[in-house]
């Protein structure tokens, strides 16, 4: 296993990683048949290139972690928001599955804006990195996920950063906390949230910020 930073090649996999994980961990496919729009939410992070990392294992990308390094730099409510309406408005032109997917999407923003979902409660810490992180199912619990924190750690310590907050799904089906907690995040703010209630309508869904001093 090898992690590395970021190379424009690199893009594709990267990706493909995220379709395939986005859905706590699992893939899109049983919602949505068209992958493109998904990219779309990725796009402001390859402006930092810098701050991603990648593991590789027998040349091939089987994770990521994309990251920056100044959080208020990016208001991620309002491109959350963008990237919603945009494709909610495509959507027209997808297919029945598709349309049916985004305008769930569309639901769950307005749920986000009249308080039933309590994102707007959702605190993060100023002044500090943010990262994301995704590992196909395949090379999970092989210590790849915390190789990739390592790497981006050594990296934002170097460049003067001191604290770094990470975003998770926590939910019965996709118990995470523990690798947060082993790689020495703590717990800074915990919201319920109705993010996947049309695809899991018997689930309670919370969405925590972990927070990590470097």
């Amino acid at each position: 296993m090898i992690i590395r930073q970021y190379e424009p090649a690199d893009r594709q996999s990267i990706e493909e990683i995220q379709f395939n994980t986005y859905f706590l961990g699992k893939s899109m496919s049983k919602f949505v048949s068209n992958r493109k729009p998904f990219s779309a939410e990725l796009a402001r992070y390859f402006e930092e290139s810098e701050s991603i990392f990648v593991a590789e294992d027998k040349g091939r990308i089987v994770g990521y972690l994309i990251g920056c390094l100044d959080d208020s730099k990016h208001n991620k409510r309002l491109s959350y928001a963008n990237f919603v309406l945009s494709n909610f408005t495509k959507s027209l032109f997808f297919s029945k599955q598709d349309r049916a997917y985004w305008a769930s999407r569309f639901a769950f923003l307005f749920n986000i804006l009249i308080g039933k979902s309590g994102e707007l409660k959702m605190k993060t810490p100023a002044n500090a990195g943010h990262l994301h992180i995704n590992l196909l199912p395949s090379s999970r619990g092989k210590g790849a996920g915390s190789k990739l924190l390592q790497a981006f750690f050594r990296y934002a310590k170097k460049k003067g950063i001191k604290v770094v907050h990470a975003d998770s799904f926590e939910t019965r089906l996709n118990p995470n906390k523990s690798f947060w907690i082993k790689n020495g995040f703590k717990p800074y703010s915990r919201i319920r949230t109705l993010s996947w209630k049309k695809q899991l309508p018997k689930e309670e869904i919370y969405y925590v910020c972990y927070v990590k001093a470097l």
